[in-house]
Order: structure tokens, then sequence, then C-alpha cells
């Protein structure tokens, strides 16, 4: 309980100020190191959050300080993160002494923003100083995303001969920063990525060690020795802190994790169980790898102690466990065969034990940290715990924020009201709506980050979020039924840029040359294929802001670059129509390509073909005399609101057109 935990913490502070008054104690302050505790004020929280004005009191579950930034052009101050301590989110990760207290600041996004440590007791500290609050170990945490590893030796330098202290600073950091983001950021990277990992995981948390053995998860090594006793090796891959926890306890794990980084900087880990009555003890070197030509024998520093199989899925399994670190040459993607050389000379091959393992799809995926394949998580309504009625489903519609849910569901009517009817009045109406609500005021729209996103995390992304999640089912059903309908009335981009168009002068208002145009609209082509490729690629970058102006406008960025990149947008807006949604959208292009499907076009007729009419007032140059480049086309309606009124040559009839463009043949139409 996070009062249980100030009062420990309080309780270690008064013994070891008591201790540090002792002449006994006064008298080798080398051995036992300095009382230093920090207490948290509004300065220390500022230091690690600048951009705050001011700060909540701690509160919540778990307790949190929560940091605001005034806002001149609004009432309420704008929430930008917040900041918790360590000790409030137990288990704390001990040190080489004992716990070390750690305030930390986290932004929105899940981005920390800066770590202090507050109380830590080492014999090292009072020898060599403070070496963990030292600029180069804790500035190393400013814009960590917690999504990351934070191993010590791989994701986080370490302190020379306080390889104890480090991992516990960054395990503990990692840790409580990742149950803060479960607890108050719904919407960041981890929880994101988490959420598909964490159903995989349940998944394998309903199988048996039995069961394991079955499916071949786990694999058994039956070691038949020459005086008729028996070595047993049971193997399991845990290239991930979700399956070491599952497979050995979190305990044994973190433990094994951390003695693993600071020997090799690289590797994923495999487990061995050792059993059975074998006189010949286990040794680790007996142990190789071998995939294709290549065998690597296990060297010492490749294989760690995890402990007495007391946790976990091996739990009275085994007598004890290890693991091996595997070489990075080897491919997990791919089988590699475990050898075990029981012969005297360990040179002598001719004996060796040999069981071929495959990492099964799910533990290959959580590793990779790709997707987990859809065929292998449950649909909705199969019967497994945390999924079904009381899973994952129930939990989007029992927390669904309903306000916003009916907001859209107006919007949406709104919409497709204006749509099928064909009203320029409604449709205006929703357009004022997606632009105040979609854009400032919720901040839900659809953004081609959603696909990339879409791409690294798979769809489990969107089942957390019920508006989220309907804004995407009524893009997709009406782009592959009308085409771009969410272009038209639903995205708050394009409706500024309808704004803008409505109220700059028409004199101001210019077009490119048709060469031009045609070349010109395959930017965003362009575009869409660069940030896919990224996020195939280059998973960890994130650079969709730079293509969108969507958050620089509607979240209020504070990078000048993104601003200046925003004015070159709004100005090039100015002079042509829908400039960014003509040549470079990069979700307008992904929703053209999808549009392809869409069976009800728009409606042309003869007449059109000597008619300019609906070329000149299309807001994106989609129109070509007859001929609609579908792809281009937002379905705003101004067209077809056109052909109805007979708002062009369509008003005479074709024989009439024919009398007066002698040369004119009239051809069918679609």
């Amino acid at each position: 309980m996070p009062g249980c935990s100030w009062l420990s913490r309080k309780f270690r502070i008064v013994v070891l100020c008591f201790f540090s008054l002792n002449p006994l104690f006064l008298a080798a302050p080398a051995a036992y190191g300095q009382v230093d505790f920090i207490e948290v004020d509004a300065e220390l929280m500022h230091e690690l959050m600048p951009d705050a004005t001011h700060f909540s009191e701690k509160a919540g579950e778990p307790p949190v300080y929560s940091a605001f930034r005034s806002d001149p052009n609004s009432a309420e101050p704008e929430l930008i993160g917040y900041l918790f301590e360590t000790p409030d989110l137990p288990p704390e990760e001990v040190g080489y002494s004992a716990p070390i207290d750690v305030l930390v600041g986290i932004d929105l996004t899940g981005m920390l923003t800066g770590i202090k440590v507050l109380y830590y007791r080492e014999s090292y500290k009072s020898i060599r100083g403070d070496f963990i609050n030292s600029e180069r170990f804790p500035n190393q945490f400013e814009e960590k995303n917690i999504i990351e590893g934070f191993r010590v030796g791989r994701d986080v330098d370490g302190i020379s001969r306080a390889t104890i202290t480090s991992w516990a600073v960054s395990r503990g950091v990692r840790n409580a920063a990742r149950r803060v983001a479960e607890a108050y950021l719904s919407d960041s990277d981890y929880v994101n990525a988490t959420n598909s990992d964490a159903i995989a995981l349940r998944l394998l948390a309903d199988q048996s060690w039995d069961d394991m053995l079955e499916n071949g998860m786990v694999k058994q090594m039956d070691i038949d020795l020459s005086d008729g006793t028996e070595l047993r090796l049971s193997l399991a891959f845990m290239g991930h802190d979700g399956l070491g926890d599952l497979l050995v306890g979190s305990n044994d794990y973190s433990r094994a994790d951390r003695e693993a980084s600071n020997r090799v900087k690289d590797g994923h880990m495999v487990l061995v169980g050792i059993d059975g009555d074998a006189s010949q003890p286990f040794r680790q070197e007996r142990l190789a790898i071998e995939q294709g030509d290549s065998v690597y024998q296990i060297e010492r520093r490749r294989f760690v102690y995890v402990g007495s199989a007391d946790d976990g899925k091996i739990a009275g399994r085994v007598r004890f466990a290890g693991a091996m670190v595997l070489d990075p040459s080897t491919d997990i993607s791919k089988p590699f065969n475990i050898l075990y050389n029981v012969s005297d000379t360990l040179a002598n091959s001719n004996y060796i034990e040999t069981v071929e393992y495959s990492v099964p799809p799910i533990p290959l995926a959580l590793a990779l940290g790709n997707p987990v394949p859809a065929e292998l998580l449950p649909i909705p309504g199969d019967d497994v715990e945390g999924y079904g009625e009381e899973g994952a489903w129930a939990s989007l519609i029992n927390n669904a924020p309903w306000a916003e849910v009916f907001a859209l569901l107006v919007l949406f009517a709104l919409v497709m009201t204006a749509f099928l009817r064909k009203s320029s009045t409604i449709r205006w109406a929703a357009l004022t709506m997606t632009l105040f609500y979609l854009g400032w005021m919720d901040g839900g729209f659809v953004s081609v980050s959603h696909i990339t996103n879409g791409i690294k995390l798979g769809p489990s992304m969107f089942l957390n979020d019920l508006p989220l999640l309907l804004i995407i089912i009524f893009t997709i059903v009406t782009t592959l039924i009308w085409g771009r309908v969410f272009c038209s009335s639903l995205c708050p981009f394009g409706a500024l840029q309808d704004f803008i168009a409505h109220f700059v002068p028409k004199r101001f208002q210019k077009e490119l040359t048709q060469a031009i145009h045609d070349k010109a609209i395959y930017l965003k082509y362009g575009v869409l294929a660069f940030l896919v490729l990224m996020a195939i690629f280059y998973s960890e970058l994130s650079l969709f802001q730079y293509f969108e102006p969507f958050g620089t406008v509607f979240y209020i960025s504070r990078s000048a670059v993104l601003w200046g990149i925003l004015v070159v947008i709004l100005l090039a807006s100015t002079v042509v129509k829908r400039a960014y949604c003509r040549y470079a959208c990069p979700l307008g292009a992904a929703l053209g390509v999808a549009s392809f499907l869409s069976p009800w076009k728009i409606e042309r007729v003869q007449q059109c073909q000597v008619c300019k009419v609906c070329e000149h007032a299309c807001p994106t140059g989609a129109i070509h005399g007859h001929v609609i480049d579908f792809k281009e086309c937002v379905r705003c309606d101004i067209c077809e609101r056109k052909l109805i009124t007979k708002a062009g040559v369509c008003k005479h009839t074709v024989e009439e057109v024919s009398s007066r463009h002698k040369a004119w043949t009239p051809i069918a139409v679609g």
C-alpha cells in the first residue's frame, strides 16, 4: 500500500539518522555511507518537468503528482504529465545495500522527462562520491520511452563497479513507470504495444507445464549415461520479460536477466531446467547450439544461474534451473539443435545428445516485438480468461466514454445525412462540428499513424478505445462503399482547408497547370510508401508528424519545425484549394487506394464531355471533363449537386448540345 511504503521509507530514515549520530558509525563513514534523503517539493518537480507551471498534491492509485501547464487562452490548465516516487509502487528493486528511492517524471506519451534519486545507502557512495546523481547516469533516462528494456549494458550505460545499483535504478524506474502508464496513459505506445502481448501471455499462462511439453514450447532432453543413471534437461525459450516471469517467476527471472545483461551485450535466453539422478554433474560447457553448418558452444559467460525452480511454471518440475544466452548469430525464427556432450572428452562429438527446438509463434512474436499473429489469439466470445465476456471486449464497452461516443454518433449522422441528401447546408454543419469537436476538443481524428502503428502493433491497438474504433470502422466502411467520405467531412484538417477556401477571396486562388498537377498528385503516394516502409523496417522511429500537420494545429505543438511546416501547408491551401489533400496527405493516399474497391461511383452524363463547370469547382482537381479520377475524389458532393440542380451544360438535352457543338460526337459515359 502507498501509505505503508511511505511509513517504511520514513522509518528507514529515522533509524539511519539515529545510527548516523552514534559515534561508532560516525567513526566509519566510508564503510556505512551517508544518509541524504531529498524531500520532494515544487522546485525539485520543476527540475524534472520544466514545462510545468504547477503541480497537484500526490493522489490517485497508484499515487502520482499531476503536472500542469497554465494556458492563457483557457480557464483550465493543461495536464502535461505525472511525477511519482518509486517506493509508492512496490516491489522495489534492491540495490547493493537497500532499495533506492527515485522521483520520476513521465509525459503523456510514456516518455520519461527525467529522474532524481531521493535516497540510497551504498558503501560505494562515501568512497567515490554521489555517483548515481552525477549527470552522466541519470541524464540517460531523459526522453527514454518506457517501451524500451532499460537493460544495463544494453539500453543503459551502467556505473563502473556498481552494476547492482545501476540495475536496481534502471529496472525500478522502468517497472514503476510502466505501472503508472497502465493506470493513467491508456494511449501510450507501451500500453498499445502490450495489449496483444498481455492477451498472448494470458493464453500461455492458462497452459500447464505438461501442456507446454505437448505443444513444443518446452522440449525435454533425456540423457542416458553409461552407468545407467539419467540427466534430464527441460528447455524452453524465454527471450521476453513476460515469458521469463511466467516460466520461472519474476524474482528469479529478474536476477538471471540482470546477470546476463552484465555478462553479454546481446542474445536471447533459453531456460535450462536440470533434473534426474545422473551420477555425472551437469556442466554448462557441454551445451552447444547447432544451426545450419555452425555450432556455438555455450561459453561460461553465456550461462547464468536462474534459481531453485520454486516459482513459475517450472516450479516442482526440476531441481534447479539455469539459462543459456544464445549467440546473436542464432536465427530464432528458424529451428536450431540443442546439443549436450556426454563424453569424458568434450572435443569428442560421437556421443552428443541432440534435440531440435523451434521457438513457437507466440513466444517468437513477443521476443521480436512483432504483433502476435491474429489467428493465434482468441476471437471475441472465446472462453479465454481475460478476453471473453469478462475481458477486453467487455472492458471496451464498460469503460467507454459514452459522452464522446454519443457526440461521434451525432457527427456520423450529420455526415451521412449531408452525403445521402447532397445537402450543402448540413455538410457545412458537419464540417464545423468536425473542425471544432474532432479537431480541438476531442483530438480523436484518424491519422496515418494509425496505419503505421497498426503495422507495428496489430489491430489490438484499437480495442481499448471505443470512439477511435468507431471512427476507424466508419472510415473503412464508407471508403469501401462510396469512396473518401472521411476526407470530405470527417477530417478536421480537411475541414480547416475548406473553411480557408471558403473565406479567402477567389482572386487569390489559383490552379497548377494540368501537367504539373497530374504528376504532383503522386507525391502523397510516395509519402505513404515511405512511412509504411519506415514502420516495417525502422519501427522505433516516429516520422508521421513531419508529414501530417494535424497534431501541430490541433494539439498545439511546441516544435518550431512543425509549426514551420504547418505554415507552409496553410499558405499553399490559401492559393490552391485543399493543396495538402491533393499533393501531400498520406492518409488520403491510403484511402484513395482503398476507394478503388468502391462500387458506387459518381454518376456522369454525356453533357459532361463538353462542360467545365464541375471541373472548375472540384476542390481536389479530380475531374477532367466527363472523367473522374476516383482515387483523388473526396466525395464532397459539389459535382453531384450541380448535376442534380443542372448547373452546367447538363441543363440542356444531348440533342440541344449536339446542335450547338457540330464537331462533338456524344459517347456513352459511366
